[in-house]
């Protein structure tokens, strides 16, 4: 069996980066929510939740001091027998036992992180493209300058 387990470093940077991101998601959303940029506070802030989650798995995977072996075992002791192999990902966070029949599972990250990840990163899209919307709907129009000043007859 050969153990690929993630790197401490690699997980540190990107739990720091997720967390500053989502710090600076929210630190942006509520305020602009509060002068009535709906969207565009919304999309941040469902931003700020996505990185939140990222992070969770990504700290999920690096306090699973026990190693991968102890991970696949308590994920699933009755399928643990038969795993041959280990996967980790890094986007979406994962640590995948492999069985040697073919199929895997998860171990380590909660099932249910991937999916409020994409949701929560797709309403972000959405609501910051409509905010980029709005906001050319509602933009004022640049007044023209006459490139020279009329002379006056004096």
């Amino acid at each position: 069996m050969t153990t690929t387990y993630p790197a401490a470093l690699p997980l540190l940077l990107g739990i720091v980066a997720a967390a500053v991101t989502a710090l600076g998601l929210v630190g942006y959303g509520f305020p602009a929510i509060g002068r009535g940029a709906v969207a565009r506070g919304g999309a941040a802030l469902s931003g700020a939740l996505a990185a939140l989650a990222y992070a969770w798995g990504l700290v999920s995977l690096f306090l699973d001091e026990s190693g991968t072996a102890q991970a696949c075992q308590d994920a699933s002791p009755s399928l643990y027998g038969q795993v041959g192999d280990y996967s980790v990902s890094y986007l979406p966070p994962a640590l995948n036992c492999r069985l040697s029949s073919g199929g895997s599972y998860e171990a380590a990250v909660p099932g249910f992180l991937t999916p409020v990840m994409t949701v929560c990163t797709v309403i972000a899209v959405t609501l910051a493209l409509i905010a980029v919307a709005e906001h050319h709907r509602t933009a004022r129009p640049r007044p023209e300058h006459p490139r020279h000043p009329e002379k006056r007859n004096t």
